[in-house]
């Protein structure tokens, strides 16, 4: 599938192939297919490190002593290192590995590169015809950022892309259920020979009623195409006169309109209003700034669209880019132009809104596509997927079948003893009333001391490790149940399962095993509790009263260790608050000092002393005659007690 760069008017196609072309819907629409997704890889490594890797392997390779002075990428060789060194840092050298990272292609000579660099236009990041100039350092600050090689591997890139997107949109024509989404709809010929096996796709919006087909296309007519572009601060419209644009081959406008506002985020993308609403409204100057520009920009765009409404009223076609907030502010306000069910998206991706932008916009939108599609490669499609929606089917058979084979075997598995099935249910659950209970009423029919039937449980339950109700009672902690098994209903504890454990070395806890040393100390002679059984010592009264009272030593010593640790734990948190009011009161008696007040004396038997380090002469002298006061005073009062 190869595309072709032949250009073709939609609204000029020739008669002859005009009268030979139909939709290529009419002969896929029976035909069942389904979308391949092909997984793309992500590269981890930016083109600029490859480009420094490629150069440093250059340099190895080139090290090589049969091949001492010549470059591998650019397939020339040298006189000498110094030559060899200078040709490292060349513009050519550095678009050839550009060229073999980027853009997977073979190297070009110089002569070829010198034609592709005298070729190169400049970048589109500007607008021409503007009505409102940008900022200088705006402009400036655009065009530093690409050197001409990048420039001109970034103009391949896209040419690229732009016949790859072509090539994929092209495969609406062998997959049918592509037709849906696809922005395109492609035509075949069928009569003329050297146009059979090609394809030509025009753009779904130009069809914008039943009634339009390509040959109502070709009518001469007074048509109006308006386009809007919005984004970034930017605002970029213009009304196409597409009738007057035919008759001369260039493009005519009635009116045109670009302007920019600053409200977008340097380096952190995202306009103002985004980011108040995402975290709240900030108080610097760029966001208040950002924010008028908004409010600006919205007025400013919505006057032209006033100014334009005449033209927009008898515009044929109306197409917005406006992607997500700034929908806003074309759309949904009082007294508004624009109704968002009746314009047209743009169907392919856009760049920022120029005049430029606008006029290859409608270039796009009026030039047909053509490609190449062998038939081949249709009949190795089709029978792919055909192949891929029969396995698709012969997988869903076989799960139905093995679902349908399921549910019969699960019906067939019947449980001849309801009881059983009722009691080992009970058991799991250890509720020992219950069970108890219920032994009591159907003991005759269930097998209580041995193992459990298997054919009576239809698989259901677990027999290598609880072959025994014993063993499954013991396993949950049921000392109670275990215990009546043992005396009442006289289970085996010498049976042992598959996984070669009796019921006592399954059990779950202390209280469950001594259930098991309690029936050996009460009925020593019933079983070999030792040998088969592997109950290692039977638990007498007394043994049980002593091992009550070990516990209750136990865990007195473990509450007075938490008393002790308690304590310990009040006394250091004592400790550490009298230091901390010590230090506050010497930072205030410090404060103080500073500005020579008097310092807060304690009173007299406190342990705190004051502190007269920091305090100047006179206040030290305050303090003292206080001091000596005080004592008088003191004296005075014992002597009148006396």
């Amino acid at each position: 599938m190869n595309s072709t760069a032949q250009s073709l008017n939609v609204f000029c196609i020739p008669k002859d192939l005009l009268n030979n072309l139909e939709p290529v819907e009419n002969d896929t629409d029976n035909t069942l297919l389904s979308l391949e997704k092909i997984p793309q890889q992500e590269e981890d490594v930016t083109a600029k490190a490859l480009e420094r890797l490629q150069i440093q392997q250059d340099r190895l390779e080139n090290m090589d002593e049969s091949n001492m002075f010549s470059c591998n990428t650019c397939a020339t060789s040298f006189a000498d290192r110094d030559e060899q060194r200078a040709h490292y840092n060349t513009d050519w050298h550095r678009y050839n590995i550009k060229r073999r990272i980027v853009l997977d292609v073979e190297p070009v000579t110089y002569e070829a590169f010198e034609v592709l660099l005298a070729d190169l236009t400049e970048s589109i990041s500007g607008s021409e015809g503007s009505d409102f100039d940008e900022d200088d350092e705006t402009i400036d600050r655009e065009q530093s950022k690409s050197t001409n090689i990048d420039s001109l591997v970034h103009k391949q890139k896209e040419e690229l892309d732009n016949k790859e997107h072509l090539e994929n949109s092209a495969k609406q024509a062998i997959l049918p259920i592509m037709k849906k989404y696809s922005a395109l709809v492609w035509f075949k010929t069928t009569d003329d020979a050297d146009t059979k096996d090609k394809q030509y796709g025009v753009y779904r919006h130009l069809f914008s009623s039943p009634e339009v087909t390509l040959k109502t296309l070709q009518q001469e007519k007074k048509r109006i195409w308006t386009i809007i572009m919005v984004g970034g601060g930017h605002f970029a419209g213009a009304v196409f006169d597409v009738s007057a644009s035919n008759k001369r081959k260039s493009i005519q406008m009635i009116a045109h309109r670009t302007f920019h506002r600053y409200t977008t985020r340097r380096k952190q993308g995202g306009s103002q209003s985004a980011n108040d609403n995402a975290k709240g409204a900030a108080n610097s100057a760029g966001a208040m700034i950002r924010r008028h520009n908004e409010q600006m920009l919205q007025q400013e765009v919505r006057e032209v669209l006033s100014q334009w409404r005449s033209h927009i009223d008898t515009s044929e076609l109306v197409f917005v880019h406006a992607p997500s907030g700034n929908r806003k502010i074309v759309f949904h306000y009082e007294g508004a132009v624009l109704n968002p069910d009746q314009v047209k998206s743009i169907p392919f991706a856009t760049r920022r809104p120029t005049l430029n932008e606008l006029q290859r916009v409608y270039q796009e939108l009026i030039t047909v596509k053509i490609v190449h599609i062998e038939q081949e490669a249709i009949e190795a499609y089709r029978q792919k997927w055909i192949e891929r929606g029969e396995k698709a089917r012969r997988q869903l058979e076989k799960s139905t079948m093995a679902k349908k084979a399921e549910n019969s075997n699960s019906i067939n598995k019947k449980i001849t003893n309801p009881h059983l099935e009722k009691l080992l249910t009970l058991v799991k659950q250890n509720k020992t009333a219950v069970v108890l209970s219920y032994l009591q009423k159907h003991n005759m029919n269930l097998p209580l001391a041995g193992l459990l039937p298997e054919d009576e449980l239809g698989g259901t339950e677990n027999l290598y490790h609880y072959p025994t109700l014993l063993h499954l009672a013991a396993s949950i902690g049921g000392r109670d149940i275990v215990t009546e098994l043992l005396i009442t209903y006289h289970a085996d504890p010498t049976i042992v399962s598959d996984a070669g454990k009796t019921a006592y070395e399954v059990s779950k806890d202390r209280e469950t095993r001594n259930a098991f040393r309690r029936c050996m100390c009460d009925y020593p002679d019933k079983w070999e509790w030792l040998e088969k059984g592997r109950v290692p010592s039977p638990l007498t009264k007394e043994q049980e009263e002593q091992q009550m009272v070990k516990e209750k030593k136990k865990r007195a010593r473990e509450e007075e260790k938490r008393r002790l640790v308690e304590l310990e734990r009040r006394k250091l948190e004592a400790a550490k608050e009298a230091m901390e009011e010590e230090k506050r009161l010497e930072k205030i008696q410090a404060q103080r000092a500073k500005r020579n007040l008097l310092p807060i004396v304690q009173k007299l038997g406190s342990d705190n002393v004051t502190n007269t380090a920091n305090m100047s002469l006179e206040a030290r002298m305050r303090l003292e005659r206080e001091k000596r006061a005080r004592a008088a005073e003191e004296r005075l009062k014992k002597l009148n007690n006396k």
